[in-house]
């Protein structure tokens, strides 16, 4: 095999990954390496870098290996990475804590609870284009500064963790505006650090990275990671971007109105706009190409069917082994037994609380249980919060007159069918999956090749690279039964949020 090849990375939740793939988008070789969250207190959530670091080197071997190529044949390299991680360095580059809190960590829900007593707060939030919660990263950054002192005052620079790996590939210290982003440090207009928000958070302004454009290309490989990699030293590495803009960016958001659901560990509804929807229920980030993305986030999307399965599911586990097929599959099929609503079961999918339709002290509920209620009718009602829960985000956005046709589904979710099919019975909208629903990686490979001159923009790249592979089309005669259900869900949702705020103060 010989040709022109970009490699994306990924620094997932759940697995790294390191994938090759051809100028078509086409995956040619790929390796990944799962791995696990700790969850110590309710509410933490954090990894270790080293890890990430450690399965990354052997990701890249084992890809390159599996495609028979010479690694000088890999034009561009591009990283996506779970965002709002807080990874800390000294001046020698070494890590200063080995369990750091990653995006869906609120450990800090009570620093951002006091910031919002502040007289200037709604100024705050029209400067950074969201409003303050607990997962984005400078909250994450003043926690460290307020229960971990000495680590603070250690740190050189404050990392995202695909800014961690970009650092061990080519030296350099480096984010971009996707990740600046969601910080609640940046301003939305300037698109740089700002120092008014950087001084209401009250940490040091030189502790951050320097911004950049996410297919800008940062450094090149150095000969040292080359000698770990098997990778040609020199190879052109890009500022890249977090995973959610990667896989929107992969998913075809690249216009006004285009829309997203992207499920993964966490699922998110989102829309292109071209500059910051100001609505206090959705964040915005801005994409990895000129452009910002309005959005909301369940930040256990599909984490809440993992945990499941995890949990309650070592029979169909077992069965997997077995017989050779997928426990998701499996599950997936108890549930496609089970009537539509479920004959009522809601699930919540609050594991890790919520960012701004709700209390971050949130909790995952099932409600509706009786006898008759079984393993199909979980998984199912899973399926169905999670997409009830995007669907409120979907509605905010189009009460603010963005109009929204088809709804481009990638991430985990999109391999099931079942699933596409409830989101576009729940939407009352057409759902697209794409042939190739790599999402972050692809993004991040089209990063690099912009960054590589192969492509002109990272728009002409998805163009490039794009192909829809099924679509589902709604049920009109479930409108009615998920219009009640969605309703009713809403009611339970509010109803709850004061005994959710109660639940910290168990004595």
């Amino acid at each position: 095999m010989t040709g022109q090849f970009l490699m994306g990375i990924d620094i997932g939740t759940q697995s790294t990954r390191a994938a090759l793939l051809d100028l078509d988008g086409r995956v040619v070789a790929s390796a990944s390496t799962a791995q696990d969250m700790e969850t110590p207190r309710p509410g933490w959530a954090q990894q270790d870098p080293q890890v990430w670091w450690d399965s990354t080197i052997s990701n890249i071997r084992r890809a390159i290996q599996q495609a028979g190529i010479s690694p000088t044949e890999i034009r561009g390299i591009g990283v996506s990475g779970q965002m709002h991680g807080c990874v800390s360095i000294d001046e020698k580059g070494e890590l200063l804590s080995h369990a750091v809190q990653l995006w869906c960590d609120k450990r800090s829900a009570d620093l951002v609870e006091e910031y919002k007593k502040r007289p200037d707060v709604t100024e705050a939030y029209r400067i950074a284009g969201s409003p303050p919660v607990a997962n984005w990263f400078g909250f994450k950054i003043k926690w460290v500064q307020v229960h971990e002192p000495e680590v603070y005052q250690r740190a050189w620079k404050f990392f995202l963790p695909k800014d961690y790996i970009n650092f061990k590939l080519c030296g350099v210290v480096a984010t971009d505006h996707s990740e600046a982003s969601g910080s609640f440090l940046m301003d939305a207009s300037s698109e740089d650090w700002s120092p008014v928000l950087v001084d209401q958070v009250g940490i040091e302004y030189d502790k951050l990275p320097p911004i950049y454009a996410s297919s800008h290309v940062i450094g090149q490989v150095t000969s040292e990671t080359a000698a770990l990699t098997g990778l040609a030293a020199g190879t052109p590495v890009v500022a890249g971007g977090g995973d959610m803009l990667c896989m929107l960016l992969a998913a075809g958001i690249t216009r006004p109105g285009n829309a997203s659901d992207v499920t993964g560990t966490s699922a998110i509804m989102s829309v292109f706009t071209e500059t910051p929807v100001f609505d206090k229920r959705l964040m915005n980030l801005h994409h990895v190409m000129p452009g910002w993305i309005p959005f909301g986030i369940i930040d256990s999307g599909g984490g809440s069917l993992k945990w499941f399965k995890d949990s309650f599911c070592q029979t169909e586990i077992e069965q997997a082994k077995v017989t050779g097929s997928q426990v998701y599959d499996i599950l997936t099929a108890l549930a496609s037994q089970v009537e539509p609503g479920g004959e009522g079961l809601l699930y919540f999918p609050y594991l890790m609380g919520e960012r701004t339709f709700g209390t971050p002290y949130a909790r995952g509920v099932f409600f509706g249980v009786t006898p008759r209620t079984g393993k199909g009718a979980m998984v199912r009602a899973i399926m169905e919060g999670i997409t009830l829960e995007l669907r409120r985000t979907l509605e905010v956005v189009e009460t603010a007159g963005h109009q929204i046709g088809v709804i481009y589904h990638s991430g985990g979710g999109a391999y099931s069918d079942l699933w596409s099919q409830i989101k576009a019975d729940i939407y009352q909208k057409n759902v697209a999956v794409f042939e190739n629903s790599e999402g972050g990686i692809l993004g991040s490979a089209i990063l690099g090749g912009v960054g590589a001159g192969l492509y002109t923009d990272p728009a002409s790249g998805v163009e490039h690279c794009l192909r829809i592979a099924k679509e589902f089309k709604p049920n009109a005669e479930l409108r009615s039964r998920y219009d009640y259900l969605f309703e009713l869900f809403k009611d339970l949702h509010d109803r709850m949020q004061e005994p959710f705020n109660q639940l910290p103060r168990i004595p």
